[in-house]
């Protein structure tokens, strides 16, 4: 626990993520984390934003100004989409859970995960009041608050792309980048800024959210203690960040092993972050996180009041106790 604490970016939440309670209720570090995934960015087109005169903003505030610049230069800031088959409703918790670790504390955050503070409290209604706010305004949005929900999220991003842009912003996770248009070079023809932490809470510092895998010892001896010692290495990372799709919280890995510049980008985020947690609705049992928590979300899209969402989430979660 001490070599991650010490080792990896936002070290002490890894720590928290991979301690487990074992058999007599005595907590002990069992999960070593290996390989991240990254959600907290927003993507954006470079030639857009340079035609325009927009820089990437370094707050949330910048990032609402820039949001109202765009709409008053006759614009629309953002492409989102929510739908997703059974699943329709799920990016809408990412944008909650990114909010959340960006105006509360990680210890809120993992009270609400774990139903210990209600889904209606003031803390997780604020923060999908600020998320409506952007995702119900015809002004902001592309194709208005009407096509949100029925945005499947694979196309949601296309209007990055289209001429004019239909859209100049899109928050989604690293792996959006696979449904952008063929041929499409991040980096040039598309890139990415870290979802930016709000200026007015400088004490929440840069926190990221995401998934990871963790290796743990199902069965102890020599060998797997071994394999264990091999996974701190940088080596052992190294090897797959030359491959794609690898990012890792390991700070001594060489940067210049990652395949590519957006890889390395991402995983600089990774490093650099003050706190890591994963995603919320992924923590929450399946009916909420997987059933309530995504049809809220269609709900508040379609004009329900924050509080009320959250309140019948609540009602849900209080069904399954």
């Amino acid at each position: 626990a001490n070599f991650v604490k010490e080792n990896y970016g936002a070290g002490q939440s890894w720590v928290d993520l991979g301690t487990y309670k074992d058999k007599d209720g005595k907590p002990g570090f069992y999960g070593f984390p290996f390989k991240a995934d990254l959600k907290s960015l927003v993507w954006y087109v470079p030639e857009n934003f340079e035609e325009a005169g927009y820089e990437v903003p370094k707050t949330w505030e910048d990032m609402q100004a820039l949001t109202d610049k765009i709409v008053a230069d006759g614009g629309v800031p953002w492409c989102i989409g929510l739908g997703s088959g059974g699943a329709t409703g799920w990016p809408a918790t990412d944008w909650v859970e990114d909010i959340m670790l960006r105006t509360q504390s990680p210890d809120v955050y993992d009270k609400w995960t774990k139903n210990e503070i209600p889904f209606n409290d003031p803390a997780v209604v604020n923060a999908i009041d600020i998320f409506a706010k952007i995702a119900t305004n015809d002004k902001y949005v592309d194709g208005g608050k009407a096509a949100v929900a029925a945005t499947d999220f694979r196309d949601s991003p296309k209007g990055l792309f289209a001429v004019p842009p239909k859209c100049y912003l899109h928050r989604q996770a690293s792996f959006i980048s696979s449904f952008f248009p063929e041929g499409t070079k991040l980096g040039e023809d598309a890139d990415f800024f870290y979802l930016p932490p709000f200026a007015a809470k400088p004490e929440l510092g840069n926190p990221v959210l995401g998934g990871g895998t963790l290796f743990t010892i199902a069965k102890d001896s020599k060998s797997a203690r071994a394999f264990i010692d091999f996974l701190k290495m940088p080596l052992a990372h190294e090897i797959w960040m030359a491959q794609s799709g690898f990012l890792t919280p390991l700070k001594t890995a060489n940067k210049d092993a990652y395949a590519n510049e957006a890889l390395k980008k991402q995983g600089d985020i990774l490093v650099n972050a003050s706190t890591f947690r994963f995603d919320g609705s992924d923590l929450m049992p399946g009916k909420i996180g997987a059933g309530a928590f995504w049809t809220g979300m269609i709900d508040l899209v379609g004009g329900k009041p924050a509080n009320d969402v959250a309140t019948d989430i609540q009602k849900s979660w209080d069904a399954i106790k």
